[in-house]
This record gives C-alpha cells, structure tokens and sequence, in this order.
C-alpha cells in the first residue's frame, strides 16, 4: 500500500475529510483521492519517502498547537486537523496539551503580552522497577519493522546497550551519593533484565557505540561506592548477576575487553579484584588467531564483537 490513508478504514478516511472540510461523500477510493488532493491532508499520506512526515513530526505540529501528543498516528493527524480548521464535533473539547501563561515584552511594540506555553513535566522518579520494565521493552522492540531490514536488524543491539548504559549513568549513579542503595537497586534491575531477556534478542553482537565500555565502568564505580553497605549475602547476590551477565554475552566476544570479572572479584574481597587466572587464560585463548591455509590468521589483529551462528542465520 502507497500511503497511509490506504491502511484506515472508509470510517477513518471520512473524519479525517470532515475535519478538513471536505466532502466525505463516495467509497474509500473517492476518500482518499481527495485527501491525497487536498494541500493540507496530502502531507500526511506519504510513507517510506523523503517527504513523508513520521509519528515524532507530527508530534512536533501537535505541540507547536499546544496540543496533546498521546495517542495514534491517526488521533494526532485528526486532532490537528480539528484545530486547524474549527471542526472538532459539537459538545467535544479539543485535547490540548497542559499550558502555563507566560509574560513577556514584544521586541516589536514593547507592550507586555501574555503567552500560553506548555507546561515543563516533572522528571519520573527513578525505580528499579522502571529500568527492568524499560530495558524488557526495549528488547522485545526487536519486532518493530524498524529493526526487521538487514541494516535495522544491526541497531537493535545497539539501542538496546545504549539504553542499559544511559540507566547506569544518569539514574544509578547520579543517585550513588545521596541513595547509594536506590543506585545499587536501578543497576540489578536493569543488568537483570539483560540477561533475562537476552534471548530475545536477535543480533546482539553489534555495539557501534562503545556502550558497553560505559556499562562496564559504570558497575565498577556503583560497586566501589555500595560495597561496605551491603551484608555478606547482597555483595554474593551483586557478583552472581555481573558474573551472570559475562557469562551470557562472552559467547558473543560481548564481554571479552571488559573488567566485569575484576569487578566481580573486588565485590567478593578477592585479590583486590584480580581476575581469576583460569578464566584469564581461557579468554586468552580464545581470542588468539588461528592459522588458515598457507600460515595465513584468520585474526585481523583486532578485537571485533562477532555474531555466533545464530545470527547468521538471518535472510540478508
């Protein structure tokens, strides 16, 4: 299907030509001609090109008319529709966003004149229920059709990391000095839902941004700031779900450069946070190249994030 009007039914292609003002008359064809006619509909019916407008545009026309943003792609369009041209149904109130008035001199006449603009909202309280919730999302977003092309398949990972870190940073850290247990609380949730749902993921061994670098050295500072306020069995419980975590994402060289196992030794006592040496050499080994045909290395000399054979399973 071309454009959008083309996936509403004929009753959503006749409100939207109502609140435009047209004549909402004949079958879904005749509907949709005209929207796609009419210079203030047809912006919105173009999909999959340059000039089409996404959800998030068309947010920003909603807000640009104090309106609310919530909603379909289909309540917004109308909703603009509705302001633009005084046509919201009799005994409806228009949903606008909340507004505070604003004073302000005119640079042009000097006289002071009162706007409306929209009101600020209050950042949401962190929680370690938040960030399991935001993380798992995130995950399962994996079947959005952003993600389902050859090339968008490889950013999933990414965003997903990206949001994991981005918790760690500004939620758990931010929070280590004033409520180092709130920070330690954020970082489980949001290490535990990696791992738990990992599985879903599809091509995890992609991590464009370095995101993991900053996980890794985000847990090492929540680690060096809560470890004396924890009892024996919480620095136990905190080790296992790092260690949890190395273990799931080693298979994809996702832990391999990473100081997660140090970590896990600091908040043990053992060795200052040395990694184990067994463990050392079996990465070690892992990583060493191996000889093709001719003494050549397979090894490029560079520590890559790979796919495991799962992911090249996948149709490119």
């Amino acid at each position: 299907k071309n454009n959008w009007f083309e996936r509403l039914s004929l009753d959503q292609n006749k409100q939207l030509c109502k609140a435009a003002k047209l004549r909402h008359g004949g079958t879904k064809k005749d509907l949709i001609e005209r929207l796609l006619e009419n210079e203030q509909t047809s912006q919105f019916g173009p999909e999959g090109n340059f000039f089409s407008l996404n959800v998030d545009a068309i947010k920003q026309l909603c807000r640009a008319r104090n309106l609310q943003v919530s909603g379909q792609k289909f309540d917004l369009v109308l909703r603009i529709l509705h302001c633009d041209n005084g046509t919201a149904p009799e005994g409806t109130t228009l949903k606008r966003a909340a507004t505070q008035i604003v004073s302000e001199v005119d640079a042009a006449t000097g006289q002071v004149v009162e706007k409306h603009v929209p009101k600020k909202r209050k950042k949401a309280a962190p929680s370690a229920s938040k960030a399991y919730t935001r993380v798992q999302k995130k995950i399962e977003a994996v079947r959005q059709k952003k993600y389902q092309s050859h090339w968008g398949s490889k950013t999933h990972s990414c965003d997903v990391y990206g949001l994991v870190a981005n918790i760690l940073t500004t939620e758990a850290i931010e929070n280590l000095t004033t409520d180092p247990r709130l920070a330690y609380d954020i970082a489980k949730a949001a290490i535990t839902s990696l791992t738990d749902n990992f599985h879903t993921m599809q091509r995890p061994g992609y991590d464009d941004m370095g995101d993991l670098g900053t996980i890794d050295s985000s847990l090492r500072t929540i680690a060096e700031k809560v470890k004396t306020i924890l009892s024996e069995e919480e620095r136990e419980e905190f080790a296992s779900w790092i260690e949890a975590w190395d273990n799931i994402g080693e298979p994809y060289g996702l832990t391999m450069d990473t100081q997660l196992l140090e970590t896990v030794e600091f908040i043990r006592g053992n060795d200052g946070g040395q990694k184990s040496e067994e463990k050392l050499d079996e990465r070690k080994l892992a990583a060493m190249p191996t000889k093709l045909d001719g003494g050549q290395d397979k090894s490029d000399g560079n520590n890559l994030i790979n796919e495991n054979v799962k992911n090249d399973e996948l149709v490119h």
